[in-house]
């Protein structure tokens, strides 16, 4: 294989394992992302029952409340027949529509706390059912996650292992440039030329240096500073 081939595979492979290596380490920020999706559908699927619980709550002190000023309401009404002071009598009469109109008051919240109770209680199921499916969900990425992240980590050490054998095969005056470009930029040491342009920077090299790389000698861009390479 010649040099400027052997350098195309090194820079596939370069580029093939930095985004390998770029996928891997977005998996735990994903993975949080999922999380924090299923903690929602937990916290939704909790507060559907926390709602009914004070509903519950609500109704029973209502209901207590009620008792209370129905008592209140029947002694009150008691005591007006015993009342012959016109201003005493006006007083109670008040103290007696008070306590009907809080009476009433009462009897409505109970009504729609019912009407509440009723409609929370009917949606259960459907909490149920999306809770259970966020459940699901979860469990199928991580799984799917955890598949996909060894066929990654394998890709990686199969292209790792088939990218040093590649350099191996480097000259050595040829191995000794791409090594010092490759500490400094990585994956974009190297790039393609088609049509005798670089394809890192877009910079054009004459008619007779795109025939020296076709023929299998390297070079470096003038302007971008990367090993070229031929691309049909």
């Amino acid at each position: 294989m010649s040099a400027t081939a052997l350098l195309r595979e090194c820079h596939r492979l370069r580029l093939h394992i930095r985004e390998l290596l770029a996928e891997i380490d977005r998996g735990p920020r994903i993975l949080r992302e999922h999380e924090q999706e299923l903690e929602e559908a937990r916290a939704a699927h909790q507060a559907h029952f926390d709602a009914i619980t004070k509903l519950k709550l609500k109704q029973r002190d209502d209901e207590g409340s009620l008792k209370q000023t129905e008592t209140r309401l029947a002694k009150l009404e008691d005591q007006l027949t015993g009342i012959t002071v016109q201003k005493e009598y006006t007083a109670k009469l008040s103290e007696i529509e008070q306590a009907k109109a809080k009476k009433s008051a009462l009897e409505d919240a109970i009504l729609d706390t019912l009407m509440q109770l009723e409609e929370k209680t009917a949606a259960i199921p459907e909490v149920e059912k999306q809770w259970s499916l966020a459940q699901e969900e979860f469990q199928r990425f991580q799984a799917e996650a955890a598949e996909r992240l060894q066929r990654m980590k394998n890709d990686l050490e199969v292209s790792q292992v088939e990218l040093a054998n590649y350099e191996a095969e480097l000259p050595p005056d040829l191995k000794r440039v791409y090594d010092s470009l490759v500490r400094a930029k990585g994956p974009d040491a190297l790039a393609g030329a088609r049509n005798r342009i670089c394809q890192g920077c877009r910079t054009a090299m004459t008619e007779a240096e795109f025939l020296e790389l076709r023929r299998g000698e390297y070079r470096i861009c003038t302007r971008c500073g990367r090993l070229l390479y031929p691309v049909e």
